[in-house]
């Protein structure tokens, strides 16, 4: 059995990973046990950063740090990089905030930014990088985030123009093709389970969250549609590391923090995905992003 658990690939020489998100702190609470494992394993792990995370909520004691927490949060987002092991990218924009929050009107939101352009952005750093696999958030942004959302719809539009020569033709180097796409996903049953926890707790699941804006049982993907399952627990240490960098987002409590460790890491302990291309059949499951090592991708 190779490092990546429930793959025979051990060749990954060469191999090149880009992941696109939406905020400071997605790269850890979302897939950083992935990005840690191939990056332990060899593979050159990229990490674009959409925003700057300034319209975020920050948890109690942190309350302080509201003026300048883009600045922060930067900071936090290089330490949490550094523990992964991943090469940081930035593309710039302002976060525009939940939905209904005034950031969205900001002409540097997110949101707001010209499509062309921030796909543009995200073809050069595909074309400089050559990643194999791009990874980024589902069309729901997992929690109907319009950053993460939005972020969604300009990779999988740049995955798509990054090899076709008649797209962004002035943007170099020369095409190219990565051959995976996947989207973070988390399955409804995992949802479901979410949910009931939080009423044994005695707290509504469709008010969740800092500022209880999140519907928890508006959540997740049908289970058939979960292609992808990495066993990230022999990470899992480093996850919670660098998710703890993310302090102003409560980073390092967990999803429930009052559960024991161990059990955290034996019910969170797989990250799930979704992989748009090439598609696969309902049902379909796989345990390595790279089950062919790397060819290069397509020039």
């Amino acid at each position: 059995m190779s490092f990546l658990n429930g793959s025979n690939n051990t060749n990954l020489e060469g191999c090149r990973l880009l992941g696109i998100f939406a905020h400071p702190d997605d790269e850890s609470f979302g897939p950083g046990g992935t990005l840690a494992k191939y990056a332990r394993a060899g593979v050159e792990v990229h990490v674009a950063i959409a925003t700057d995370g300034a319209a975020g909520s920050v948890v109690d004691g942190h309350e302080d740090k509201r003026n300048e927490l883009a600045r922060i949060r930067s900071e936090e987002l290089v330490s949490a990089a550094n523990i992964l092991g991943v090469r940081l990218h930035r593309l710039g924009y302002r976060d525009s905030g939940m939905k209904g929050n005034p950031a969205n009107e900001d002409p540097r939101a997110f949101i707001q930014a010209d499509l062309e352009e921030a796909i543009g952005r995200i073809v050069a750093l595909i074309r400089t990088i050559r990643p194999q696999v791009v990874l980024t958030h589902d069309e729901t942004g997992g929690y109907f985030h319009p950053d993460h959302i939005q972020c969604w719809r300009i990779t999988t539009a740049a995955f798509q123009a990054a090899g076709d020569q008649a797209c962004y033709p002035e943007i170099g180097p020369a095409p190219y093709q990565p051959e995976r796409l996947y989207y973070t996903a988390r399955s409804k049953r995992m949802v479901r389970l979410f949910s009931l926890i939080r009423r044994l707790q005695g707290q509504d699941p469709k008010r969740i969250g800092i500022n209880k804006d999140i519907d928890l049982t508006r959540l997740g993907v049908p289970d058939e549609k979960v292609h992808a399952s990495i066993n990230i627990r022999p990470m899992w240490e480093i996850k919670r590391k660098a998710s703890a960098q993310h302090a102003t987002q409560g980073g390092g409590r967990g999803f429930f923090p009052w559960m024991p460790d161990l059990l955290q890491k034996q019910l969170f302990g797989v990250e799930t995905y979704m992989r748009a291309y090439p598609p696969l059949p309902d049902g379909s499951r796989e345990y390595d992003l790279f089950p062919d090592g790397c060819r290069g991708g397509k020039n």
